[in-house]
């Protein structure tokens, strides 16, 4: 495969013109190219081993890892491959996935989805790799080892805005813990919200003449700085959502069944990825409306909504409106950070509507318990909600 000797030859030496200007029409051509080349130059930083690239057989390698992939487990790696190219994907997959095509022994079963951070509270991934943790409180000016400044953080807002601008894509990834939350202003103005256990990959400074697009694991309330020229795109799982200028809420976490777009003003498209699309798949959303995207169905179905609902969390509150309790408990552990075990089984699809705002945990779950009778135990951050109670028959006197 030319392009792997390409990047290869790229990270490790120097190109010549001719194989320069090849592998420049390579880069240009598709956002899926970029990606597959900062992943690549990434894991290269970080010192893993490129060397193989330059024996790479393409579609055997492409076989290998179709016929790993026939596993039911999903990871993100899987996701990577739905949404980048054939080839694109064998160059990700065989060089950070594992060494299963170049003789190792790990299998891919093996490889579950790995966070990006272990740490609490609210932190930082740097391109090459470097992880800062960042406080909610005080000024802090942001640099990287090597001394480079790449931002500024004041309270729980993080900018980007005045940074020198960057002549190739670098990405940073913004990861917020269960009971914290962030924001984040991009180098184009546009303003992210993260709620609880989100995660957020973006560039530190958009390029000319591409699409803005971040990647999104989680919920985030967006407004989108107005370019024409530019499109903006959320892409999370296997849909994207394009906007020219708006305001709305993209619900997209791993373990869901579906991704919400609250749409609160302007106009949003809805897309499946590449590699999923059909011909009249695109979904226009209008103001006040929610789309529910079906992940395994590739599928939407909308409907107009109270948008204060969706975005109220911005504010620290909980909005319950006809929400089954197993949803709710989900919910309760990203916000309060704890971890629930609900072995009351009438209780799941119980529907519940409720707000609240300065309530503690307990507050939370003593409101639901004094409508639907239930005992809860809590220690630390862990909380036991016990099986129904059975009825004690007295005897016949």
């Amino acid at each position: 495969m030319e392009v792997a000797r390409l990047i290869y030859k790229k990270l490790t030496s120097k190109l010549g013109p001719n194989e320069n200007l090849e592998f420049n029409q390579w880069l240009s051509a598709s956002e899926e190219n970029e990606f597959v080349f900062q992943s690549i130059r990434n894991y290269y930083k970080k010192g893993g081993d490129i060397s193989k690239l330059n024996q790479l057989d393409a579609d055997s390698a492409w076989n290998n890892i179709r016929e790993k992939f026939t596993s039911t487990k999903r990871n993100r790696v899987i996701h990577i491959v739905k949404s980048t190219y054939k080839y694109a994907a064998i160059l990700i997959i065989a060089l950070i996935a594992g060494y299963f095509y170049w003789g190792g022994n790990n299998d891919l079963n093996e490889i579950t989805e790995v966070p990006i951070t272990d740490k609490d509270g609210v932190v930082i991934v740097l391109d090459s790799g470097e992880e800062i943790a960042l406080s909610p409180t005080g000024k802090q000016e942001l640099v990287d080892k090597a001394g480079n400044k790449f931002g500024e953080k004041e309270g729980h807002q993080l900018s980007y805005l005045g940074e020198n601008p960057k002549d190739e894509l670098i990405y940073n990834t913004l990861w917020v813990s269960n009971g914290e939350r962030f924001d984040v202003v991009l180098s184009d103005s546009t303003h992210i919200y993260l709620n609880s256990g989100s995660s957020l990959r973006y560039p530190v400074t958009f390029l000319p003449g591409k699409k803005r697009q971040v990647f999104l694991e989680g919920e985030a309330f967006f407004e989108v700085s107005k370019d024409k020229k530019h499109p903006f795109v959320v892409t999370s799982a296997n849909m994207d959502v394009e906007v020219l200028g708006t305001k709305f809420n993209v619900y997209a976490y791993p373990e869901e069944d579906s991704i919400n777009t609250v749409l609160v003003e302007g106009s949003v498209r809805l897309n499946p990825n590449p590699s999923e699309i059909k011909k009249g798949d695109s979904l226009i959303l209008q103001p006040g409306h929610i789309a529910y995207w079906d992940k395994k169905m590739v599928a939407a179905s909308t409907k107009k909504v109270d948008t204060d609902i969706y975005t109220s969390w911005m504010d620290g509150k909980l909005v319950f409106k006809g929400m089954r309790f197993r949803d709710i408990i989900k919910r309760l552990e990203r916000h309060y950070n704890v971890s629930i075990s609900n072995q009351n089984d009438n209780l799941n699809e119980r529907l519940f509507t409720a707000t609240f705002d300065v309530e503690t945990i307990d507050e939370v779950l003593s409101t639901f318990a004094s409508e639907t009778k239930f005992e809860y135990e809590i220690k630390e951050n862990q909380i036991t909600i016990s099986k129904q109670p059975q009825k004690t028959i007295k005897p016949m006197k």
